[in-house]
């Protein structure tokens, strides 16, 4: 399959796992666990209605590999083509009824997140997706989206993820979060990383060296063909591991004076176990 086949795919695979999640979002029992995923997580009846309706799109590419937050790796060994996965982001928040989620895919020519070629992000409350081709520029609903013109730290509104953060992490976050304009976090970092790219927020951290590649792929490719800055928390190259143990963090900033601001704010951080911070 081309690009544009693999982005019509997802397109309408997205679709129909909305209009599967959306129903149990309802019920009194949305939260409840039926089991634990491959990446050690507790699995609710919506992650894995979402993933298995996903992987039946995702098979009719035969020999395609998948990784996915909930099954782990699967698929054609031997394929140079693999389907990066998490079918339901922000799963407390779905539990808890608080309204920001996604399902999230990416498909990797390669062996290096830099090969990502196609991103699809869908939020199944709104239904409003995200997407991308690489080359081709990032949209939104089909519309085109660029990232804010914001390059002052202290004009910007900021995403910065400081679920299970230890307290000194969160020490060396706090000349970062007092220069800003505005600081949040919603709760699914793939989504969260999309309103970087359509220049609803203007810059998303995470320094916790916690989130996967499943939560990160797609959202990366949208984000950088709208215009994003991406990097380590060191300022370096991103490379991390396509599978489920492997940790990172990353700043992502709407452009390179806000991203630089950023990282000059984060000087003072911890040292991380990330392999990939150099």
């Amino acid at each position: 399959m081309n690009a544009s086949e693999w982005e019509r795919l997802l397109l309408e695979a997205t679709t129909s796992v909305r209009k599967a999640v959306s129903p149990l979002a309802g019920r009194v029992d949305r939260g409840r666990t039926i089991g634990v995923g491959a990446s050690g997580d507790k699995t609710i009846v919506a992650d894995k209605k979402a993933e298995d309706l996903l992987l039946g799109y995702l098979q009719k590419a035969k020999g395609v590999k998948i990784l996915s937050e909930e099954a782990g790796s699967s698929g054609g060994s031997k394929s140079n083509t693999l389907a990066v996965v998490d079918p339901l982001d922000g799963s407390s928040n779905f539990a808890r009824g608080i309204p920001f989620y996604c399902t999230s895919v990416a498909i990797v020519e390669g062996s290096s997140i830099e090969d990502t070629s196609v991103g699809v992000v869908r939020d199944l409350l709104t239904g409003d997706v995200y997407h991308a081709v690489k080359g081709r520029g990032a949209k939104k609903n089909g519309k085109p989206i660029r990232t804010s013109e914001t390059s002052e730290l202290s004009k910007a509104v900021i995403g910065v993820d400081l679920s299970g953060a230890s307290s000194a992490l969160i020490s060396g976050l706090a000349p970062l979060i007092s220069g800003a304009k505005r600081h949040v976090h919603l709760g699914a970092n793939a989504l969260e990383l999309c309103l970087v790219a359509d220049g609803t927020i203007d810059a998303f951290v995470d320094a916790r060296e916690r989130i996967r590649v499943t939560d990160f792929a797609a959202a990366f490719l949208i984000a950088k063909e709208a215009g994003a800055a991406i990097t380590n928390a060191a300022g370096g190259s991103l490379n991390p591991k396509f599978d489920l143990e492997h940790r990172f963090s990353f700043v992502g900033a709407a452009n390179v004076a806000l991203h630089d601001e950023i990282l000059k704010r984060c000087r003072t951080l911890p040292p991380m176990g990330g392999s990939n911070v150099q």
